[in-house]
Order: C-alpha cells, then structure tokens, then sequence
C-alpha cells in the first residue's frame, strides 16, 4: 500500500462514511473499498475516522448493540452507530433503518472537532444527504463516492411495466438525491459511467473534481497454516478440490445477480456433462438460503456462506475462471464490480452475460468469454466447450496473467488518496 508519512502541518483529519463493508478489527474481514481507502490516508499519516453501522450488512446481525468506537492504528478510527438493522435487502424496513441512521449521525457529529474533508459512499442517499448538508452548514468539502446506481437500482427489481409506479413511489428518493448530488464538492465513483449517471442526476455539467477511480484488489498471501485452516473450513461446507473444470462466484445473492441462470445451466450439466463441471456460487443476500435449496439436487453447482479473505484466496486457488453472470441492466452495464478485479488478481479469467464495461474488458484484453445474458443452455453451452477444450482455458489464463502484470502497478487508490488530500486544503481545526 501507498505510504507517505507527514509532517504536522500536512496532517489532514478526514471522516469516510459508508453504509456497509467490513470492518477491519473483524476477524478474517475481507477488506473493500472504503477500507483500503482509510488505510492509505491514515498510513500517509493523516487522522481517519470511519463512520458506520453497528449493524453488519453482510451477515444481518448487530456487532454491539451500541454507539461504539474502535481504534484500528494511531491514524485510523471506526465509529460504530447504534442502528436498527434489516433482514432484507429491499424494504421498508431498510429504508427506515437508513433515515434513521443519518439522523443519528447528524446528531453524533454535532460536538466533533470539524474534519478537512468527507467521504460518503452512495448508497445511501439519505447517508450521503447528511453528509452534504454537514459539509454546507460547516464548509467541509464532501465527496460523495458512486457505487451503485440508487435510486435506479431499486427500480429494476421491477417488472418493466411497474416502473413508472415504482419512480412515483420513490419520488422522496430521487428529490433527496437530486439536492445531494448536485450540492457536493465532488463526485467521485468506481468508473466514469457512474459519475456521468449521477451528475445527469443532478443536473450539473463535470467539473475537474468529479473523477473516477478504480477498484483494485491486492489478494493477501496466505500461508500453509491459513490454507490448512481454509480446507476444513470448506470442507465442512461440503467443498473439496477436484479435477472439474471449476467456475466460482462470489458476491451478493440479490435479485439482479443471474443466479437461477446459474442453477438452470447446472441442470443441463448434471445430464449434457456429468461430473466435468462446477459452479461454486459464495456469498450472502436475500436470495441465498432460496439459491443455496435450490442447489442442493444439482451436483455441478454447490452454494457456500460468504466467505473470509482466506478461505476466499483458497477458494480462488482451486478455481479455472470467475463468474459474473449479473443482469443486463444499467446498473451492470456501467460497472466494473469489486469481484470482477478480484478474479483477474487471482489469475481468472472472466466469463461474463453481461454487456457494457466488463464486456469492453473482456473482449479488449482477451481475458474472458460471453454467454447470453439470462440463457442457462448459452451458460452450459460455454462451460462445456471450455471444459472440452483446456488449452482455451490455458490461453485465457496466459492473457489475464498478462494483462495483471501489466497493470498492477496502477494504483487507482493512490491516485484518490492524492485527489482527496488536494482537496482538503485547509489546515485541521478543532
């Protein structure tokens, strides 16, 4: 990681506010996004506060119970809020437990020593509202960080014919996130795409603030007792490595991931090619325990629990290529996701349904294939041509094992911790 110790005088306290991700004092937490962010600035020696739920995201349960604070290192703090919490990922529960968290952070914030700068990762619209109405009322710059096109998202759960109704029920949604886009300092997101989706939203030409920034994946060295631990650890969920022709998946188990496409092309596998491939889907979602039962007759598709770093980096190992069979949508189009950076650093190639950017990935570096986007017999068509032919499978390899090491020297997280310290440029006051 980018590491750049500061005198005094440079030192910048910067808040970074996100609705979910794990934390690092959690055990095994595979770190993202905000939290590889928070650790360069607070290893360049800058004085980081992350501001989150109590409640965790990914495994619906409450860590404390409390407003909590966790000192990580010297430079790096995480303010746990007290929160409601959530079964589902889409209801009105969870858009309460969202209003009212960013009430709780509006209060919780009042007697803090004023930060230089602060970072909120969208969704949600009402954290990121807070934040920006903070930033106006104390003159802080704000960035609000695109990751996910919301409200839209929501919308294309939806029949086509219901949208319209879902646009006026989600009226409040789109008002709060008009205003706060179009008042923050900056924009910034995981590609350029979504920063032109929200600054349509908020109805303002660019600025040279408005920047995107990559996600990349450093996958962490595992050595022989955490590999020894990652081995039992999946096989007590039934996983043992073998010789199939191995696809694996990792990520959310929501409705716009494609994964009954996945369980339908397994059915075709189990008779077309028994025994030659496997599609490993891990994660954790709504649609998880439904997927997870689903799978349990379908011997080419076997469903784990979200995964730690390590038996994830395990899991990686023992698989030929990733999968993202996400939905054709806007939302996908637009996105190059986490785990998509992730299979290229574990040296997988991409088979992808999807079009827009990680078709343009795939197809102008050579490191993946296409199937049709929610056709089961085009997915198992695919898999089986690759199964039957391993030097395909092996030319693919040697592409993405190119293209990595092209590129690992590109350091998108670096380059935003450089923007954000531009942009904090008043001293820090208390």
């Amino acid at each position: 990681m980018d590491e750049r110790p500061l005198n005094h005088a440079a030192r910048r306290r910067i808040w970074i506010v996100t609705h979910f991700e794990p934390i690092p004092t959690e055990e095994n937490a595979r770190p993202m996004r905000a939290g590889l962010l928070a650790k360069v600035l607070a290893d360049r020696g800058h004085e980081v506060t992350w501001w989150t739920p109590d409640f965790d995201h990914y495994n619906k349960r409450h860590r404390y119970h409390r407003d909590t604070t966790l000192k990580v290192s010297d430079g790096l703090s995480v303010r746990l809020l007290k929160s409601l919490g959530y079964r589902r990922h889409v209801g009105l529960r969870r858009m309460l437990h969202h209003e009212l968290l960013a009430r709780r952070w509006t209060r919780m914030t009042t007697r803090e020593p004023r930060p230089d700068l602060v970072v909120s990762g969208w969704p949600t619209p009402e954290f990121s509202d807070a934040v920006v109405r903070y930033g106006l009322k104390k003159r802080v710059p704000t960035v609000i960080d695109i990751r996910d096109l919301w409200p839209d998202l929501w919308l294309e759960v939806l029949p086509p014919r219901l949208r319209p109704l879902g646009r006026l029920a989600l009226s409040h949604h789109y008002r709060v996130a008009r205003r706060t886009l179009r008042n923050a300092t900056a924009i910034a997101g995981v590609t350029d795409d979504y920063i032109d989706w929200a600054l349509r939203l908020a109805g303002r030409a660019r600025r040279p603030e408005d920047r995107a920034f990559a996600f990349r994946y450093r996958p962490p060295e595992i050595d022989s007792e955490d590999r020894k631990k990652a081995a039992l650890l999946l096989e007590s969920h039934g996983y043992e490595p073998d010789d199939r022709l191995q696809f694996v998946f990792a990520g959310a188990f929501g409705r716009n991931y494609g994964l009954e496409t996945v369980l339908d092309a397994g059915r075709v596998l189990d008779d077309v090619a028994p025994g030659r491939i496997r599609f490993v889907l891990c994660g954790s979602g709504d649609r998880w325990s439904d997927v997870e039962r689903r799978s349990r007759n379908i011997d080419s598709v076997l469903v784990l629990p979200r995964l730690g770093v390590s038996e994830l980096s395990y899991l990686y190992e023992g698989s030929d290529l990733g999968l993202a069979p996400y939905a054709d949508i806007e939302n996908f189009r637009n996105n190059l996701p986490n785990e998509i950076d992730e299979y290229l650093r574990a040296g997988l190639p991409i088979i992808t349904g999807v079009s827009g950017l990680i078709a343009d990935l795939v197809d102008r570096e050579g490191v993946g294939c296409h199937f049709a986007a929610g056709d089961h017999e085009s997915l198992a068509g695919v898999a089986t041509s690759l199964a039957s032919d391993p030097s395909r499978v092996a030319a693919l390899a040697g592409r993405v094992t190119a293209y990595r090491n092209r590129t690992d020297s590109e350091d998108d997280l670096a380059r935003y911790a450089d923007h954000l310290e531009t942009m904090a440029k008043c001293p820090t006051t208390s």
